[in-house]
């Protein structure tokens, strides 16, 4: 699958609480913890001024992943292919319709940011980047930048990898 944004932002959604499982709490209705919330907002403040266009933003709808991108502040939609339990071709082929709704705005040059999941995030970077072998893992509520690989056809490459510790909290 060949994709065309300019830029890909894979965000891992910030620490969350466990399941209430005894209250009926599901793990789509667990909420990020204050840690998760301050993490949520240190990358949402970085990426604010990492990235100059408006961005077409993506999240899992479980709800530490609606939190962690409402940190943003911008529009989100929110999308069933991308839930904790989806494996990764329903990731690609919901990235493929996504491309073709949305070939305006890429033409403008947005970027796209996912909000999700482990284990498919990692599968996805290294889906997009060709890099096999161990699998990649990315920590709570940090971010995989990837561009397009001027080297390699079709494919991304890293550009930053960034996580919540490495960040201030932000100043309003």
């Amino acid at each position: 699958m060949r994709l065309t944004f300019k830029q890909i932002i894979l965000w891992r959604h910030a620490d969350a609480a466990p399941a209430d499982i005894e209250q009926g709490e599901t793990d789509m209705r667990r909420n990020l913890t204050t840690k998760g919330l301050s993490q949520a907002k240190k990358m949402a403040a970085w990426l604010h001024l990492q990235l100059s266009e408006p961005s077409i933003l993506v999240s899992s709808p479980a709800l530490r992943t609606i939190q962690t991108a409402e940190t943003l502040k911008q529009k989100i939609t929110e999308a069933h292919a991308l839930r904790p339990d989806a494996n990764l071709q329903e990731v690609l082929k919901f990235l493929s319709d996504l491309e073709t709704k949305n070939k305006d705005q890429i033409k403008l040059g947005n970027s796209l940011i996912i909000v999700g999941h482990q284990p498919w995030l990692g599968q996805l970077v290294m889906h997009l980047t060709g890099v096999s072998g161990a699998e990649v893992s990315i920590k709570k509520g940090a971010i995989w930048w990837l561009r397009p690989s001027l080297n390699t056809s079709h494919k991304y490459k890293v550009f930053t990898v960034q996580t919540p510790s490495l960040l201030k909290e932000p100043t309003y």
